[in-house]
């Protein structure tokens, strides 16, 4: 019987789907190889790529998909992340802007937008650029988080708070918006509350690494320090992301003072 493309991608779309990234990989390369003219199984290639870390390889996948179809928008907001990943600012832009030109009533291209301007430290143009996303669609949470993280960059507490919770109450499973909520009440020494809200951060996605962080700066603040120890781990085991490396060597660091004092 011959091997057929149809047949790998749903054995990768599985393996992906439980954790066993490289050999979802491996599928998608022989797909690839079986019909290298059908985009899918390149844009496929490119996502598992991606989450194996190899993003230059994820990129040239995604562009001999995206080639082959020039319209894919999933596609286009896939390459502007990694760019964003990567620090690539303009190309990240670029690719983002072009999901817009092909799809302009779609929010979430703007709020892509946006969130690379903010890292630009421009949050002015990133909120112009959530702003439009809200005006379409108000009920957008990806971009009311996104307008939250502008103002407390800007340091306008009140606004960013009203954002968040407006995140929160409009999809209160949304572990984002929680996260950034306990974020902002941590820096305004609310200990509790941003205990309780990377808390639920936590329960809702146990692999976002960021709720762990500020969790255990929160136990360091109170001399926790068995818990302040455990979050920290759990923040270096979740986080993967390129960007975060001097933050990983930072926590390491503490960790292993903290490893220290509890010997003694």
């Amino acid at each position: 019987m011959p091997e057929l493309f149809d047949d790998g991608l749903r054995e990768g779309i599985a393996f992906l789907e439980a954790g066993e990234i490289k050999k979802g990989v491996e599928r998608f390369r022989r797909c690839v190889q079986l019909e290298p003219e059908r985009p899918e199984g390149h844009f496929r290639l490119g996502y598992g790529l991606a989450e194996l870390g190899k993003l230059a390889e994820a990129l040239a996948a995604y562009s001999e998909g995206l080639r082959l179809d020039p319209g894919n928008t999933e596609a286009l907001t896939a390459v502007g992340d990694i760019h964003f990943e990567a620090g690539r600012y303009q190309e990240a832009i670029d690719a983002y802007r072009r999901v817009i030109g092909l799809n302009p009533d779609d929010p979430d291209g703007y709020v892509s937008v946006g969130l690379v301007y903010n890292c630009m430290e421009q949050p002015d143009e990133a909120i112009r650029y959530y702003t439009t996303a809200l005006e379409m669609d108000p009920h957008n949470v990806f971009a009311l988080n996104a307008l939250g993280d502008a103002y407390y960059g800007l340091g306008e507490r009140e606004k960013a708070i009203d954002a968040y919770r407006k995140g929160v109450t409009i999809d209160p499973e949304d572990a984002a918006a929680h996260f950034n909520l306990g974020e902002l009440y941590y820096d305004m020494d609310d200990l509790a509350e941003a205990e309780k809200e990377c808390a639920a951060a936590v329960r809702l996605d146990p692999s976002f690494p960021l709720p762990y962080l500020t969790m255990g700066s929160i136990c360091l603040d109170q001399e926790r320090i068995t818990d302040a120890i455990k979050y920290f781990e759990l923040y270096l085991k979740n986080e993967k992301s390129p960007r975060a490396e001097e933050t990983i060597s930072e926590v390491r660091a503490v960790l292993e003072g903290l490893k220290e004092e509890a010997k003694q």
